[in-house]
């Protein structure tokens, strides 16, 4: 009797909520490009409450992307089925709808302040960040087995390069004003990061289809056998996020970026191979723990 091969359930929810969010986060953009007027300036209220929204569905997302392989795991479902169905959520949800958000950000600025651009250059660097998502995804695929942890990524991982570009927007719509700088600077430094998003974007896509190793921070350093002292820095590094979320995950996000590429780019010149990775530091460690491995 051929055996029957059912679905998980509750894995592939969370995957299709992860698809849901990258659906609607479009669908915000779209009525944001109807409500925006150049005459309401770079910072529109109605314009900033869609991409807004969208930026956080975007962030939703993430959040439904980081269970679902976990859940998979622990329930012992994950299967080739889960790991399509995923990558084909992350294209929309990390790949299309960040490419957009970027797109119609920068427009709206351009058109506000008057400044001439060029509709096909910001198309273009756009979709180079959607065209990295795609190739870094299929590419994980093929040479990654699901079932076996892993502590580094092959080229910046898309949800990471997806939180760049959404908390850029949630730094320009809702931070600028929080880190001390006057109305006109911090209008100033928000239309410049704007200026800049599609060649970030593009940047963001072409890391991602790299050979630069970024860590796997839960895998490194969120372990079942961390000590108090390591989950008493994540739960205060989580708490300062949480109070300071409008410019803090903007800043964690470009840090990871930019820091994982320097940290690579140090060991690269220091000798080591292609893949290597230096292994990270743990305060666990000094205390006698068996140091974390690369």
């Amino acid at each position: 009797m051929r055996k029957l091969h059912l679905i998980p359930v509750l894995p592939t929810l969370l995957t299709l909520g992860n698809l849901a969010c990258g659906f609607i986060a479009i669908a915000r953009l779209v009525d944001a490009l109807q409500l925006a007027s150049p005459q309401g300036g770079p910072f529109d209220p109605h314009f900033a409450e869609q991409v807004l929204g969208a930026a956080w569905l975007i962030a939703a997302a993430n959040l439904f992307d980081a269970l679902d392989g976990r859940v998979a795991r622990m329930m012992g479902q994950t299967s080739p089925f889960g790991t399509q169905l995923d990558s084909l959520a992350d294209v929309v949800s990390f790949g299309l709808a960040p490419a957009l958000l970027a797109k119609v950000a920068y427009e709206h600025t351009m058109e506000s302040i008057g400044h001439p651009y060029h509709h096909n250059i910001t198309t273009l660097l756009c979709s180079l960040y959607l065209m990295g998502a795609a190739l870094r995804l299929a590419r994980f695929n093929v040479a990654t087995d699901v079932d076996e942890p892993h502590d580094t990524f092959m080229g910046l991982p898309s949800p990471a390069a997806a939180a760049t570009v959404i908390t850029t927007v949630i730094f320009v719509f809702m931070g600028r004003d929080e880190i001390g700088l006057s109305a006109d600077m911090g209008d100033q430094l928000g239309i410049g990061l704007l200026r800049g998003l599609p060649y970030v974007a593009s940047l963001l896509g072409l890391l991602m289809i790299s050979r630069v190793r970024y860590v796997h921070l839960f895998q490194r350093y969120v372990r079942p056998r961390a000590r108090f002292r390591t989950i008493s820095g994540i739960l205060i590094a989580g708490w300062l996020v949480f109070l300071f979320y409008e410019w803090l995950l903007y800043v964690v996000a470009v840090l990871y970026v930019v820091g994982g590429l320097l940290l690579w780019l140090r060991t690269r010149s220091r000798g080591g191979p292609l893949d290597a990775l230096p292994p990270p530091w743990d305060p666990d460690d000094e205390a006698g723990d068996e140091p974390a491995t690369t």
